[in-house]
């Protein structure tokens, strides 16, 4: 009888992990939401823009469980191609490199890798103590899938397609600014074309995470204008890369 209702009570138990772990997940990246906050870069009708998930809060907005990521090591910066070239073009994950102020670089890491980085952080699953061993592992599966189902895709984007996902970095905890760094790839067509990309970072640690500053008050009877102007950065390779204003 004991053993009936401890096998009912984790069969239960991983019914409401799965029903809760769902609904509580931040939505997966879209073309739109990293396109408007992205640093971007076009060659030859390709364009890449991308978004590094820099500090904690704006890692657990898009990540379910991203709030260790600063702490661990962990960056992962979404990715979005875009294609209006006439060919099929892709961007393998090894072609991915994160390129520090010093010269240092990194290269991407798979999701099993990124994965493998941190550990996942104390969730409401710690109030189901009967679940044991079934509840850890349960938890470190659905994490996993998580990694896996958010990475960019190895795979062709057609002409006027998108593909969108998240490419993991190691990023020292400690390091708190981006400044200086760069996300280089290179983009091959289906010919054999070669496009090389190398797009500055921006951001500081506890800078996007603290709340935006207030705008000075406007006289009385004026009505305050809100900033509409981007932020322009010169690549590397002779592209441009523009950083969107805030919606």
């Amino acid at each position: 009888m004991m053993r009936y209702l401890t096998g009912s009570g984790i069969s239960l138990g991983l019914l409401a992990l799965a029903v809760m772990g769902c609904s509580h997940d931040p939505a997966m990246p879209t073309a739109q939401s990293v396109e408007t906050s992205g640093f971007r870069q076009s060659v030859s009708g390709v364009q890449v823009v991308v978004d590094p998930l820099f500090g904690g809060e704006r890692a657990r907005a898009e990540f379910p469980g991203g709030e260790v990521f600063e702490e661990q090591g962990l960056l992962p910066v979404q990715v979005l191609i875009e294609n209006s070239s006439r060919q099929p073009v892709r961007a393998e994950r090894a072609d991915f490199r994160l390129v520090r102020p010093r010269g240092q670089s990194e290269v991407a890491l798979s999701p099993q890798d990124a994965f493998a980085t941190v550990k996942p952080p104390v969730g409401w699953w710690a109030t189901l103590p009967i679940l044991g061993p079934s509840a850890a592992a349960y938890r470190n599966s659905d994490w996993l899938k998580q990694f896996e189902v958010r990475a960019l895709k190895d795979l062709p984007v057609a002409p006027g397609g998108a593909a969108v996902g998240l490419v993991y970095f190691y990023f020292p905890e400690s390091e708190k600014n981006l400044a200086g760094t760069r996300v280089s790839l290179v983009i091959r067509g289906e010919s054999g074309e070669e496009r090389s990309f190398d797009i500055p970072l921006q951001g500081r640690r506890g800078i996007l995470d603290a709340p935006a500053p207030t705008a000075p008050a406007a006289a009385p009877g004026q009505r305050a204008q809100p900033s509409s102007t981007p932020t322009r950065v010169d690549g590397a390779g002779g592209g441009v890369i523009i950083r969107s204003p805030a919606p």
